[in-house]
């Protein structure tokens, strides 16, 4: 009997130890809207590929609705403001055979009920590729845009 209390314990710990950034917003905050970012790299195309991958993230990582500007409880405004590529691995030859590419965002969150910055920071991340830029660069800002998504989230 004693081993299964211990063990209905243990489960009920188990249960309760879940983790979720989905409702740690204050209950008023349920719709988001998006501005474009700026790009402040030498890297063209940036600003769009970290729109779209922040509003992904947003619907994929929150419960928050993708709205219009004067129907949102937040509003998120940010910039691409770091692009690094460098070597990262080499071969005996001292040849390149793989880059590191980090993406760093600069973003302002404000809360529109309240009339205050909710968030401000800057996040980066970053992603390797060896043959595919584009798509070293798509990883590396997906990634940012998801920890970005966290930051936000567990902000409050």
């Amino acid at each position: 009997m004693k081993r299964l209390y211990i063990n209905l314990t243990i489960l009920l710990f188990i249960a309760c130890c879940g983790y979720s950034t989905r409702s740690l917003l204050p209950g008023y905050m349920q719709r988001i809207h998006i501005r474009l970012f700026e790009n402040n790299t030498v890297k063209p195309g940036l600003d769009e590929l970290a729109t779209e991958e922040v509003i992904n993230a947003f619907r994929n990582g929150s419960n928050l609705k993708i709205v219009d500007e004067a129907s949102a409880d937040l509003l998120l405004e940010g910039k691409v403001a770091q692009f690094n590529k460098e070597p990262h691995t080499y071969t005996a030859n001292q040849e390149v055979i793989e880059y590191k590419i980090t993406i760093g965002l600069t973003v302002r969150c404000v809360d529109r009920v309240k009339n205050s910055i909710f968030w401000e920071g800057t996040v980066s991340d970053w992603a390797l590729y060896s043959t595919d830029e584009d798509e070293g660069i798509k990883d590396a800002m997906k990634k940012t845009a998801e920890k970005l998504v966290t930051t936000i989230l567990t902000n409050w």
